[in-house]
């Protein structure tokens, strides 16, 4: 038995529709406008937690006993295992590294760059940056617990640092985009 990533649409969309629909009467209710630009990012922010929750622990399969295992040194590990793919798997293997490198570097950028819009804390690059490290740090730790239950999934501090490094390239794109529309106004 396991749960796989359409499981969390399937669950997580019909929550979404509820909480808009009960937003939306509560703006009837007060003659506010209701679909401004802050919601329209808030439904664009629920969608892409509910794909982070997909790409990062799903599917989640029982395969039995699994002996967690993290990979707790920085880059050296990555680098040894990028320079000794065998022959036979170099295409599949460096196919393998790109994803997972860019995958790492841009699976928390949007988070960067819609958290500074969407709430106010988080206006400084200081305060989202440690969010997305957290959330980063968040992901791997379940991601070794679910191991624990007969999850394989990979632990490694490489994805913690390459997510921190997307997080400040989504907030120079948040920044970006807010000093090209004060340009423009």
């Amino acid at each position: 038995m396991g749960f796989d990533r359409q499981f969390v649409f399937i669950l997580g969309v019909p929550i979404l529709i509820i909480m808009e629909i009960i937003r939306y009467k509560k703006a009837k209710k007060i003659n506010a406008k209701f679909l401004n630009s802050k919601e329209v990012l808030l439904i664009i922010f629920s969608i892409y937690i509910m794909g982070l929750i997909a790409v990062t622990l799903l599917p989640f399969h029982r395969y039995g006993s699994i002996k967690p295992t993290a990979n707790l040194v920085p880059v050296f590990n990555t680098v040894k295992d990028i320079s000794t793919i065998p022959s036979n798997m170099k295409s599949f293997m460096i196919k393998f590294w790109i994803i997972n490198i860019f995958g790492n570097l841009f699976l928390l950028a949007p988070l960067a760059a819609i958290v500074p819009i969407t709430f106010k804390k988080f206006k400084s690059i200081k305060a989202t940056v440690l969010l997305c490290l957290l959330v980063s740090i968040s992901i791997e730790l379940l991601q070794y617990l679910s191991m624990f239950c007969g999850n394989y999934r990979s632990v490694d501090i490489d994805d913690i640092i390459l997510n921190t490094l997307g997080s400040i390239i989504g907030f120079g794109i948040f920044k970006l985009f807010k000093e090209e529309s004060y340009e423009n106004k």
